[in-house]
């Protein structure tokens, strides 16, 4: 005795080629391709504005990948740090990288009204970005620890 409709398996799969994230329902058996991924040290070079730009020190062979893969700590990375990056195997193409959760950054300035907790300020960090939460007694060129996901404050340094 046979079921009604089908069985399906709902899957949100990463795109390699857009480092875009796509929902996909497969047919129970239905194949799709696995692709295999090696870890790599690379050094951090440069980015433009639509990549990144790394090289292994060993070899000096460069790679590039979408700022994107990088998240919010495109704005904070600086030339010759290290990251551990997820690459094709076989190939180049950096899919992922290991960003660190926290950076430290210095604050260039102030705003002068609170946001939503009157406790806490906004503040302009040295590469441009608004660092929100920022408790009330930290100064215009303090060093201070971010968390990179959502740019809030931590805490001084």
């Amino acid at each position: 005795m046979q079921g009604r409709g089908s069985n399906f398996i709902s899957a949100e799969l990463r795109v390699l080629s857009n480092n875009k994230k796509q929902n996909i329902r497969l047919r129970v058996g239905e194949k799709i391709e696995l692709v295999e991924l090696s870890r790599k040290l690379l050094q951090y070079l440069y980015h433009d504005e639509k990549e990144a730009h790394f090289m292994d020190p060993e070899s000096f062979d460069q790679s590039s990948c979408s700022v994107e893969v990088l998240g919010n700590y495109q704005y904070y990375i600086q030339p010759g740090e290290e990251l551990e990056v997820r690459i094709t195997e076989g190939g180049d193409d950096i899919v992922s990288a290991d960003t660190p959760t926290f950076a430290v950054t210095t604050i260039e300035s102030m705003s002068k009204s609170p946001g939503r907790d009157p406790g806490k300020l906004a503040g302009i960090a040295e590469n441009g970005r608004e660092i929100k939460g920022i408790a009330k007694h930290v100064e215009a060129g303090t060093k201070i620890e971010i968390k990179v996901e959502n740019e809030e404050y931590v805490t001084r340094v």
